[in-house]
């Protein structure tokens, strides 16, 4: 997958304009929230759900998730909000047939679909957020292809990079301090000074 593997080196499914008026909100995580922005928000809850997912998926007992787990669902989750929102403020839109050819191809890819959903829990992605993991990706390429729409693969990706890394630090996009701080040029998480024991108290509820 483009996006995660090339354009971001997130280390996640290594397989085979801006929409906004400039102005901002400042925004903080409280103890609910694993990250928030002005156009989005994500939950502390939602994230000690997918990563219940993967560590049943994987066969491990819950409550004792891997170190990081959290921290790299919550990464994941927030790129997949950030290219959402991005895409929607800019009229950039996909049909279900699209995210389901590309995820009928990625699992032919990487030996069907059962081989596919075990390679996703070993990168700590639970098998049902493949959809949008599939769709996260065709945006960014969708908005690639409008902002650089003579330029090759590479500078389209470089164009949406910029582009995400722009609207991610005219949104605010903040994640809890347990997990470091957001890096919008990276577009992901930075472990920091603050960082705490990454997956402690993650199983919490909503």
């Amino acid at each position: 997958m483009r996006w995660t593997a090339i354009a971001l080196g997130c280390g996640a499914l290594v397989l085979a304009g801006c929409g906004t008026d400039g102005s901002t909100q400042s925004v903080q995580v409280d103890s609910g929230q694993a990250a928030v922005s002005s156009e989005f928000r994500v939950s502390q809850a939602e994230i000690a759900d997918d990563v219940a997912l993967v560590l049943s998926g994987q066969g491990l007992p819950p409550g004792e998730p891997p170190a990081g787990l959290a921290g790299l669902t919550t990464e994941r989750v927030v790129r997949d909000r950030l290219v959402s929102s991005y895409a929607e403020g800019n009229g950039i839109e996909l049909t279900r047939t699209q995210v389901e050819q590309s995820l009928e191809q990625l699992a032919s890819a990487n030996g069907g679909e059962e081989a596919l959903n075990n390679l996703a829990l070993q990168s700590g992605i639970p098998p049902q957020a493949l959809d949008e993991y599939v769709r996260t990706d065709l945006l960014v390429t969708a908005i690639g292809q409008k902002l650089d729409a003579a330029g090759d693969e590479a500078a389209q990706l470089e164009a949406a990079r910029a582009a995400l890394s722009e609207y991610s630090a005219a949104i605010d996009v903040e994640v809890s301090p347990r997990y470091g701080t957001w890096d919008d040029a990276q577009l992901q998480i930075v472990p920091g000074s603050e960082l705490s024991t990454p997956d402690s108290g993650e199983q919490a509820t909503s």
